[in-house]
């Protein structure tokens, strides 16, 4: 096994040699030393450079997420009218029709009709409802397909229960 420390002194020793015969040649020795000088100069000045771009850049990018934290960069809708449309907007980025689903707001509340395909797309329609600006609450009334939605289901059944029997058609 090669001993490093052996090896590694007398490549110094020779390495250390040429440098300064290179750099100290009566010839050429100034000229050389000058553009050493320059080029790491130049390396030098382009790291700093760098860094401060780099510094810049997460300063910056920190300022944005602070500001984001405290709400800039999300409307602020002033009435019903501007909360339903951006209701609208986060229920239209769905990748799932929603076509069929109505919205309406009173006083932030955002109130949800309709008819959707799955449990999920239910779920998530909701929840980007809630996510919305200006939005302070949500009632859904969005069914499946085939079932009833909860507010008529309630309806139906309380008109049945208090209906006259003479006023019942059986088939």
């Amino acid at each position: 096994m090669v001993n490093v420390r052996k090896i590694g002194r007398p490549v110094l020793l020779v390495g250390s040699s040429w440098a300064t015969a290179y750099l100290f040649d009566p010839a050429l020795g100034r000229a050389r030393r000058t553009q050493l000088r320059d080029r790491l100069a130049g390396r030098l000045r382009r790291l700093v450079r760098r860094a401060e771009k780099k510094a810049a850049y997460y300063e910056h990018r920190l300022e944005g997420l602070e500001a984001e934290l405290h709400g800039a960069g999300r409307p602020h809708p002033v009435d019903d009218r501007a909360v339903a449309d951006e209701v609208h907007r986060a229920i239209r980025a769905c990748p799932f029709p929603t076509s069929d689903v109505k919205v309406d707001v009173v006083d932030g509340v955002a109130t949800l009709r309709g008819q959707l395909a799955h449990p999920e797309e239910v779920r998530e329609v909701r929840a980007r409802a809630a996510r919305a600006p200006g939005v302070t609450g949500v009632v859904s009334y969005l069914h499946l397909p085939g079932t009833l939605p909860p507010n008529k289901a309630d309806a139906i059944k309380a008109s049945h229960e208090h209906a006259p029997a003479d006023n019942v058609v059986k088939h």
